[in-house]
């Protein structure tokens, strides 16, 4: 009952049982973090979708997730979940931040993708992670393209979309074996931090979320 009736009505059009398990398992995570962050009771918050381009999609009701007002301060957040395991960032006023995580296949041509290009198996799905997470924090999502750049010092990517001059940042984060993930924030001087869910503390709650502390 903490989920919110959407959540509840998507959870039930999942016909898997460990799928639905899984959806709902997922969003009490997010809620339980936010609500860690907030101060606020995990059922408390209320979520709207922020399209950054409602003159070209006319109010498609799509975009990145953000919290409808209330007695809160306002905060980034994303979730991504696939197979198994969640991934949920949060990000301080003013960031925007995408999370992604999937789970490593077997085999992949990703060759056939082109935002990814000819990369091996498991650096295909590290680009792939990037371009869904660079998405879900412009709240674009795919429908503009996005090209990743080589590893820089630590690990960090440099990100662009088609037709934007602004840089993206990617940080991987650790995640359960099989499974790779990153978060995407527009903060250069953003420091990611990883934590598990449960745990005692409620403000750091999630299989494999990262949180970005701006300095």
């Amino acid at each position: 009952m903490v989920l919110d009736p959407g959540e509840r009505a998507r959870a039930a059009r999942i016909r898997h049982p460990r799928a639905q398990w899984r959806y709902r398992r997922a969003h009490l995570a997010l809620r339980t973090v936010l609500g860690g962050y907030l101060g606020v009771a995990p059922g408390l918050p209320r979520f709207t979708r922020r399209c950054p381009e409602p003159e070209v999609c006319g109010g498609c009701g799509r975009g990145r997730p953000v919290l409808v007002d209330g007695p809160w301060p306002d905060l980034g957040f994303s979730l991504s979940h696939s197979g198994a395991a969640a991934l949920v960032g949060v990000a301080g006023a003013p960031g925007s931040v995408g999370v992604d995580v999937e789970r490593l296949r077997a085999t992949f041509d990703w060759g056939r993708v082109p935002a990814v290009g000819t990369q091996d198996r498991i650096a295909g799905f590290r680009t792939w992670t990037a371009v869904e997470a660079v998405g879900k924090a412009a709240g674009t999502g795919l429908r503009i393209p996005v090209s990743v750049g080589a590893p820089e010092a630590g690990g960090l990517r440099r990100a662009r979309r088609s037709g934007d001059l602004a840089d993206w940042y990617v940080h991987y984060v650790d995640c359960p074996d099989g499974y790779v993930g990153c978060v995407a924030t527009a903060m250069p001087e953003a420091a990611v931090s990883v934590f598990s869910w449960p745990s005692g503390d409620l403000s750091q709650n999630v299989d494999g979320w990262s949180r970005v502390d701006i300095p």
